[in-house]
């Protein structure tokens, strides 16, 4: 069995991620009606024995007890991240796994890159290193992050160099938010172009989606 550990950076990053996790849960759950802990549901999440101190025992088979997904997620606003874990997926997240700071990078790639990436690169690290210990065969990190924003391009694009130095053999697949042509964020043409010239350096593949569409999707 292979696993993915999905690292939702910024704002937008988180919200969509918040999205991903509450769609695998109802449709795996759709054709999974037994609750059975099987090999799709574990590329996302763990099925963790509660009842254990500390991370809880990981359950390879059998009955889901709780599952946990795999996922790491970091923002320099602690917003959003608090409204996820006071929401109706709370339970599905490991605390240990989140780090936030409480100024933001002001919508300014460089501040996400260069202060917010030296300063928790360790920390991090730690967060990526735990994920891969809870995998049996690691295949990727799937990154979702906006373009236009100060932590989602400067940190999220970041995080690329640290994969490819820390798991060089692991895929680095990114989701990558673009601003529509309505954002009103003046930095957002400038943080884009930033963020693209290291996606284009350290991602395997990115997959760009349009602010705008989203939008409309969630509109109709």
């Amino acid at each position: 069995m292979t696993q993915s550990v999905v690292v939702q950076v910024g704002q937008c990053g988180n919200q969509i991620g918040c999205c991903f996790w509450d769609l695998a849960l109802r449709e795996h759950a759709a054709v999974n009606q037994k609750g059975i802990y099987d090999e799709a549901i574990s590329s996302f999440f763990r099925n963790v024995d509660t009842r254990v101190v500390g991370d809880g025992g990981s359950i390879s088979k059998g009955k889901i007890c709780s599952l946990k997904a795999r996922a790491v997620l970091i923002d320099m606003e602690e917003g959003v991240v608090n409204e996820i874990l006071q929401g109706p997926l709370r339970d599905v997240f490991d605390t240990k796994q989140l780090i936030t700071d409480i100024s933001g990078s002001g919508n300014n790639w460089a501040v996400g890159h260069k202060v917010f990436g030296s300063l928790y690169q360790d920390q991090i690290l730690e967060k990526f290193r735990k994920s891969a210990e809870h995998c049996d065969c690691l295949q990727c990190f799937f990154i979702i992050h906006s373009m236009g924003g100060g932590t989602g391009s400067g940190l999220g694009t970041f995080l690329l160099k640290v994969l490819e130095d820390e798991f060089p053999e692991v895929y680095r697949f990114v989701t990558s938010i673009y601003p529509s042509g309505e954002d009103d964020v003046i930095t957002s043409p400038y943080n884009s172009i930033l963020a693209m010239k290291e996606l284009n350096e350290h991602a395997d593949c990115v997959l760009p989606i349009d602010n705008q569409s989203i939008i409309y999707i969630h509109s109709s």
